[in-house]
């Protein structure tokens, strides 16, 4: 019995390794078929891709002589706070990212997305990131309504020629089954900003659409001219509650937007850190200098409160605030837009 069972499970062995062989003979004739199809790559393969939506090779990074391109951007939030701006100042524009979304995929949904999504401003055009997260790190997107979960910019966007942004996203599984290209998005877009002073002010967000590898990406913005940087700090005063529940947007006067900071439903419940402070994902937004910027907080009771702050000059402000059991301090640091 012994001698017939080991004779079984040698079989078995020997079964599983030459389908394992097959398969990966199929998946090297595979390869060596779709790099045939591709052709050789006329583009740097240092900052292109093969694309399929486009059947040939794109640009897919910023091209610069020197620059390191995995450097990313030294300049942090609250620069400029020092430096006082004075009325008919020359400003410098900026622009807000309110969402990205993947309105589309070829794999359908749910997907488990991983990778970046960075930005080169006109300041230095070293890494800014938008998006960032490792493949044992995925968002899990149900819907083209989902928006991904940004942890960016972590300061003011300079935009002066331009801003070009890079999107590297990948799928770790689809529905719980992998796919043989993970590459979900991939490419480059870009706002002009010299382009959008030749139009008047329109306080409407707009879209740049990217149709790349297995789906459409949209990067909903918003442009802001003569911008101040403001940075929200938020404290939770008193002996209150210690964990977060709810929503914290932002908005400014002219734009009829939100721009999410934290979503309890999407990232968590908030828990208050060291003096209170608590971490919400995103903490900056560009402020015309003739706008207000107007904070809410959305407590999942269905309490709200809004605040409003108007831009100082190279200061602060802070305000106190009850929303339900919650006592906050709300602080807003002013700065400009780097030049």
């Amino acid at each position: 019995m012994a001698g017939g069972g080991g004779s079984s499970s040698y079989s078995s062995t020997a079964r599983e390794g030459r389908a394992s062989a097959r398969a990966r003979k199929k998946q090297k004739q595979q390869q060596h078929e779709e790099q045939e199809e591709k052709g050789p790559n006329p583009l740097n393969p240092r900052f292109s891709d093969y694309d399929p939506k486009e059947g040939d090779y794109v640009l897919t990074r910023f091209q610069h002589p020197t620059l390191d391109l995995d450097m990313e951007s030294p300049v942090g939030a609250m620069y400029n706070t020092n430096r006082i701006f004075q009325d008919g100042s020359r400003m410098c524009n900026s622009v807000n990212i309110v969402s990205v979304n993947i309105v589309s995929s070829d794999y359908g949904y749910p997907l488990s997305i991983y990778g970046t999504i960075i930005a080169r401003d006109s300041l230095d055009r070293q890494r800014i990131y938008l998006f960032q997260r490792g493949k044992n790190d995925c968002q899990n997107i149900t819907s083209k309504n989902d928006p991904l979960l940004l942890t960016g910019p972590k300061r003011g966007l300079m935009i002066f020629d331009s801003i070009i942004f890079e999107v590297d996203l990948k799928v770790k599984d689809v529905n719980g089954r992998k796919v043989n290209d993970e590459r979900v998005s991939k490419g480059l877009t870009e706002i002009n900003g010299i382009f959008r002073l030749s139009f008047p002010p329109k306080y409407i967000v707009q879209t740049k659409k990217l149709v790349s590898m297995h789906s459409t990406l949209d990067l909903n913005y918003t442009f802001v001219r003569k911008a101040v940087e403001g940075t929200v700090e938020m404290r939770i005063l008193e002996a209150g509650p210690v964990n977060f529940h709810g929503k914290i947007v932002v908005r400014t006067s002219s734009f009829p937007c939100d721009i999410m900071l934290h979503d309890s439903k999407l990232a968590g419940m908030l828990t208050a850190g060291e003096g209170g402070i608590l971490q919400t994902a995103r903490r900056v937004v560009s402020v015309s200098v003739d706008e207000t910027l107007l904070l809410t907080v959305c407590l999942a009771t269905g309490v709200v409160r809004t605040v409003e702050f108007t831009p100082k000059r190279g200061s602060y402000d802070e305000e106190r605030i009850t929303c339900g059991d919650y006592k906050m301090l709300v602080k807003v640091t002013w700065s400009i837009v780097h030049r």
